[in-house]
């Protein structure tokens, strides 16, 4: 058949129904329903976009279907739709309701002089998120019948048909921009690119996460989606982009928040009570929509957070690996006593001291970190025990607790329980290896040789000396009875030991050796130590003053240079060392605040630093 003439074009920014809606009061005067019965066409599958029904009302009236087809919401399923790439639902549309601008409407009417036929009902007034006219900065204007027609749009028969109507409808909307959130769809249905996090997602899941949280951000956890009118919505979008355009760190920031200042059960947050309709919303256990990646943030940060058992059902999945518990649920899995506990975090600072004196039941800890707090406490000795199980006198154990060859759980300023007078299992067992590698066994042994706290006798000297020497590899002569135990076991020659003190020995105590590099006590121990692989500055011997050889001090300073001695060294002022280090950007070897000094390799010291 021939197409209707004249031609009526289809515009780039209606529906099929709004167009065909023109077609039939343009060419007939009347109504979209009769004019689709006069060419066999049924209004519900124009409405539900069926293909052939478009082409063919592109045929009727000599229309190129592309952008027709381009702006068809097109049914794929039950309650589902395709809109361009992107798929949504029902709910991403307006429904059976029809939004609509009155002052748009206006400009409809006088650019077309026959009723009806200029107007257009835009493809974006169809997409629930759009609540805004772009044009007038004005809030739409929401209609419904309550008719089985309602799915037609058509503003025909919809909008007033008096002029002063339209005006008394426009002034009682509220006037405003539309939000972030409508113009991302708009942008994104136009193939523009947006913020990463809700690009990276469907359409319909970032529009109902962003608007979700902004609900609970601006209305609170007790608000419910059901009582949320459009108004609110829009508020809830606006807010809602603030946070979610930001991506997953900004989402989790506003999810401390809104825990934060949640209300809590015995000082714990509870997700429900703090997180209010999106918590709902993604627990739901028949979700007909897949949320998206706001469910995997939520839950992470619910786990990051809240003390939850394992096997729990947390947003639809169970708990494997519980990340956080009380302080009192720990203890109570541990076996230990939640006071102690409590006492031992807040001394190896786990937990806040401004925390150390709330219930255990009201302070969150991770696993990650308490359980080697845990296993250490577990598996360690109490010092009373010590000396049956290191075959060693009091006095003895007291002296490898002074060298460090035993570490207490806590330090000795921090004992607030019996734990903290026991000792690391793990340099038990490190120190009885130790003597079985490096003391010879013997059966007989020779008499010269005699037991450590004789030797010490002997000798004069104090037990920590004696040990120095001998875990130094001093003392060559040692043996350890095969027939005994630890260090019941050890002999030595108090001769050995008097020569080997008598004779004098290079070097210089570590205390000593800290003035002469110009380093404080605190920094030089820090040198010493071996925390993060080989130390800075080699010592032999053990406890709070080792030994430094003059070996040592000596490629310590061919390889180091400490800034406070550079002056002293070169002769220059301090000033003058301060310009020339900023000038060649040299970079200390470590963070001086966590060393207590600065220091840095001579390598890379410019020449006029160098000696």
């Amino acid at each position: 058949m021939r197409p209707l003439f004249p031609v009526l074009p289809f515009a780039s920014d209606e529906t099929p129904l709004s167009w065909a809606a023109r077609q039939a009061a343009f060419h007939t005067g009347g109504r979209l329903a009769p004019f689709l019965n006069d060419f066999d066409l049924r209004l519900s599958a124009l409405a539900s976009g069926e293909r052939d029904t478009v082409l063919r009302m592109c045929e009727i009236a000599g229309q190129d279907p592309a952008p027709v087809q381009r702006n068809t919401i097109a049914a794929t399923g039950k309650r589902r739709y395709r809109l361009r790439d992107e798929d949504i639902s029902v709910a991403f549309t307006t429904g059976p309701v029809t939004r609509y601008c009155p002052l748009c409407v206006k400009e409809d009417r006088a650019s077309e002089p026959r009723p009806g036929a200029g107007l257009r009902h835009r493809l974006a007034w169809r997409l629930a998120p759009v609540r805004t006219c772009a044009r007038h900065k004005l809030a739409l204007v929401e209609a419904r019948s309550g008719t089985w027609d309602d799915i037609a749009h058509e503003l025909q028969v919809i909008v007033p048909q008096d002029e002063a109507a339209l005006d008394s409808l426009a002034a009682a909307q509220t006037q405003r921009a539309p939000s972030p959130l409508q113009d991302w769809v708009l942008d994104r249905l136009a193939g523009r690119s947006g913020p990463d996090w809700l690009d990276a997602q469907g359409i319909e899941q970032a529009v109902r996460a962003t608007e979700m949280l902004g609900a609970v951000l601006t209305f609170g956890p007790d608000r419910k989606a059901a009582e949320m009118t459009g108004q609110m919505w829009d508020a809830a979008g606006r807010a809602g982009w603030d946070v979610t355009a930001g991506g997953e760190t900004a989402i989790r920031a506003a999810l401390s928040e809104l825990m934060e200042t949640g209300p809590r059960s015995r000082g714990i947050a509870r997700p429900r009570g703090c997180y209010g309709m999106l918590f709902s919303w993604l627990s739901a256990s028949r979700l007909a929509r897949d949320p998206g990646p706001i469910r995997d943030i939520l839950r992470a940060h619910i786990l990051d957070t809240v003390p939850v058992t394992r096997g729990h059902v947390v947003l639809g999945t169970p708990v494997t690996e519980p990340r956080v518990g009380t302080v009192a649920s720990v203890a109570a899995a541990e076996g230990l006593h939640p006071l102690t506990l409590r006492n031992i975090l807040v001394a190896k600072g786990v937990v806040p001291v401004s925390r150390q004196h709330d219930p255990c039941g009201h302070i969150i800890v991770r696993h990650a970190e308490v359980d080697p707090v845990v296993h250490r406490l577990k598996n360690a000795v109490p010092v009373t025990q010590l000396p049956a199980i290191l075959g060693a006198s009091r006095p003895l154990v007291a002296a490898l607790l002074d060298l460090g060859l035993l570490r207490r759980v806590q330090d000795q300023a921090l004992l607030v329980s019996k734990w903290g007078k026991a000792v690391e299992g793990a340099d038990i067992d490190a120190l009885r290896a130790r003597l079985e590698r490096d003391v010879a066994p013997v059966e007989v042994p020779s008499d010269q040789l005699v037991p450590l706290a004789k030797a010490a006798e002997k000798t004069r000297l104090r037990l920590t000396r004696i040990l120095e020497l001998l875990f130094a590899g001093h003392l060559t002569r040692a043996r350890r009875l095969q027939n005994a135990e630890g260090f019941a076991a050890v002999l030595v020659d108090p001769t050995e030991i008097k020569r080997l003190v008598e004779t004098p020995r290079p070097g210089m105590r570590a205390s000593l050796a800290f003035m002469m590099l110009g380093v404080s006590p605190t920094a030089g121990r820090r040198l010493i130590a071996d925390d993060d692989g080989a130390p800075l500055l080699q010592s032999d011997g053990q406890g709070s003053d080792p030994w430094i050889g003059p070996e040592a001090m000596a490629a310590f300073r061919r390889t180091f240079a400490i800034k406070k001695r550079l002056s002293l060294e070169t002769g220059l002022k301090s000033g003058t060392v301060d310009r020339i280090i900023k000038e060649h950007r040299v970079p200390p070897i470590f963070d001086p605040r966590r060393i207590g000094a600065t220091i840095y390799r001579r390598s890379d010291l410019p020449e006029a630093l160098t000696v």
